[in-house]
Formats: structure tokens, sequence, C-alpha cells
């Protein structure tokens, strides 16, 4: 009988999981990501291979956006050297939201000046270099978020297919304000219930009895 009650207890609550994303950090990868070539009689997208930046030719890193959910309180992007060494120090960063999620013509000189990121002269292979893009993220509303390098010399990045550890990431911390959880709620009231139900006609009464129930949930992200 109380395997009985146990079982549908848990089928209750299971019918009823909360649906609240909790709020974490989420590293996200990329859809897709390459370089455009952006000149007179180019073809314009090339995907599969790392990704250079190098004067008409711009580097694209584009993201989904699905999995963030909440605040944003800080988001970064990072980038890591495929080729060494980077002689552009400067790298100009533009940020748009689109609804494709892969590389197209349209990419070409998209989005809006986000800032000017300084490589430091010693990164190596390995390692990550982080560009702040809280404010662009935190207001973006699109399915895709996507990233547009530029400099005047010539820098390689990791990609998807070409890295020495991961492609460029986006790295976003959310905070989520956690509401009711009614399959909790409806969880702690059978609880009460049962124990109403198992207390013996004339039975003295002791101190208050006290439920708890956790519901541990990760957030998403990788």
């Amino acid at each position: 009988m109380k395997v009985a009650i146990v079982s549908l207890l848990l089928a209750a609550f299971a019918m009823t999981s909360p649906a609240t994303s909790l709020g974490g950090v989420l590293v996200i990868d990329p859809t897709s990501d390459g370089s455009l070539y952006v000149c007179p009689g180019c073809n314009i997208v090339s995907e599969g291979a790392f990704v250079l930046v190098s004067g008409y030719i711009q580097g694209d890193v584009k993201f989904a956006s699905n999995s963030i959910s909440g605040a944003v309180t800080q988001a970064l992007l990072s980038l890591n050297p495929y080729g060494l060494p980077l002689f552009g120090n400067e790298v100009s960063i533009y940020g748009y939201g689109t609804a494709i999620g892969a590389l197209d013509d349209s990419d070409a000189d998209a989005g809006v000046l986000l800032g000017i990121l300084m490589l430091p002269p010693n990164l190596g292979f390995g390692e990550d270099v982080f560009f702040d893009v809280t404010s662009f993220v935190a207001s973006a509303n699109a399915p895709f978020l996507a990233f547009n390098l530029r400099t005047t010399d010539s820098d390689v990045f990791s990609s998807l297919e070409f890295n020495y550890g991961h492609a460029s990431q986006l790295l976003v911390t959310t905070t989520a304000l956690a509401e009711p959880a009614p399959g909790a709620l409806l969880l702690a009231g059978l609880f009460a219930l049962g124990g109403v139900a198992r207390r013996r006609p004339g039975a003295s009464r002791g101190p208050p009895r006290v439920f708890s129930f956790h519901h541990n949930r990760s957030p998403s992200g990788r």
C-alpha cells in the first residue's frame, strides 16, 4: 500500500513538474562559423574551414538564442587562435540578430559596431580571449545572434571544424526569478494528506511534523 501511495505521488509530481529555467551560465557553441569574402566577383560565403579575418575577408560566428532564458546579466564572446602569429591585434566586433542559422550572403558587412577587441600579444593555442557583449545579447530579440569580425591585418581563429579544443563560444549568465512550482506544491499537499490519513483515531498528538521536498534541476547549457 505504501509503495502504491509513493508511486502515485511521484506520478503526480512528474505530470506537473515545473518548466521554469534556473539562473546560471550557458556555454553556447556556434550553429555556423566561417569567413565572408566581401569583394567584387568573390564567392562570399566560406564555411568548413577556420575563421579567417583579413581586410576584405570578414569572420562571422552565429549562435542560437533559444537556450537563453531569464534576465541576462553578462554575456561574453570568446575567440581563440587557430593560426599564429595573430597579425591584427585590433578586431572590430559587429553584432546583429538574424533568422538564419547558417552563414549567408546577407551576413557580409552586417551588424552594428559593438567595440574593439584588443588581442593580447602572447595569446597561444587553446587560450581564449573574451569580449563583453552583454548589452547586445540582453537587448537582442532574434532566433540567432551573430558576430561579424573585421581587422585591417590578418588573424586566423578556431572554428567548429578546425580548433584546439573548441570553436568560438558565447558565455551567457542569466538570473531567473523562481516562481512557486505547481508540482512541488501539489506533492507537499499530498504528503500532508497522507500524514493525516495515517494518524490513528485517538492517538496522542506529538509535535508538528515537517515535510520537505527538494527538487534539484541543473540549468541548461554546456
